[in-house]
């Protein structure tokens, strides 16, 4: 019985607090993983430290969405965002509630390659031409998408 109330907490914390879970029960558009109508990064890649933040989320293409999860089997939107920046040394912080809170804004319009995108409790890494790579979620996993069928809320750059 108390396993059972530690599990109902542990769902419900999950619920209220958001997470890249608000997704969970939406589909991806067939053509919104069109791998080959993706941007190129070369023009794109205004520095080696965003390079590395795009490559290495782009390495992590086809793994499983888990709820909490910081890699290396699976990850949750800000767990993957996390793990890319820390990957070209940048420190972000680990939630998307977090990310809005501390992280530098910029205008929308203004976004480009390396940025953080953010949906209220998601988040996404920017490729550019629209695209972003994110752990969309527990159906999709993480996938590059054409990030503006549902258009984002803020936008970030951590460096």
């Amino acid at each position: 019985m108390r396993m059972l109330h530690l599990v109902l907490v542990l769902v419900l914390v999950g619920v209220f607090t958001g997470g890249c879970a608000r997704s969970v029960h939406r589909r991806l558009p067939r053509d919104a993983r069109n791998i080959d109508t993706a941007p190129s990064r070369g023009p794109e890649a205004r520095s080696m430290q965003v390079g590395q933040v795009l490559s290495f989320a782009e390495s992590q293409i086809g793994k499983p969405y888990c709820w909490g999860g910081e890699g290396p089997r699976c990850f949750d939107c800000s767990g993957l965002a996390q793990m890319a920046y820390s990957r070209a040394g940048l420190r972000i912080p680990r939630t998307s509630h977090d990310m809005a809170e501390r992280l530098p804004e910029i205008p929308m319009e203004e976004a480009q390659a390396g940025d953080i995108l953010w949906w209220p409790g998601h988040v996404a890494i920017y490729e550019g031409e629209g695209w972003v790579i994110d752990a969309f979620n527990s159906r999709e996993g993480v996938v590059r998408r054409y990030g503006f069928t549902d258009p984002p809320h803020r936008a970030f750059r951590p460096y």
